[in-house]
């Protein structure tokens, strides 16, 4: 994700910048929220929306966002969270999950 988001073109608007990296976050998660990677997960989720407030007040020579703001903007794109997509133990009950 941080070469990715180096390599972002500048010319993006920091929306646009917002929607991609919400893509790329979930894509992620669709391949690899499997059973015991949970921990994995929130942690790449918890690094990649600090790599990206970090780059986006880059952007400008004045900060673009503290974290208040920061937070609604990926609360209107819809930043995804971490969670199981699929369970691999087949002796887990459907209730446990």
């Amino acid at each position: 994700f941080d070469e990715w988001a180096n390599k972002a073109p500048h010319k993006l608007t920091k929306g646009e910048m917002l929607r991609r990296a919400r893509a790329r976050v979930k894509g992620h998660l669709n391949y690899y929220a499997i059973t015991d990677n949970a921990t994995r997960c929130n942690n790449f989720v918890y690094r990649a929306t600090h790599i990206l407030f970090k780059r986006l007040n880059r952007k400008s020579q004045r900060k673009a966002y503290n974290w208040d703001q920061f937070n609604q903007a990926l609360k209107s794109v819809g930043c995804p969270r971490a969670h199981i997509r699929k369970d691999l133990n087949p002796f887990r009950s459907a209730e446990a999950c």
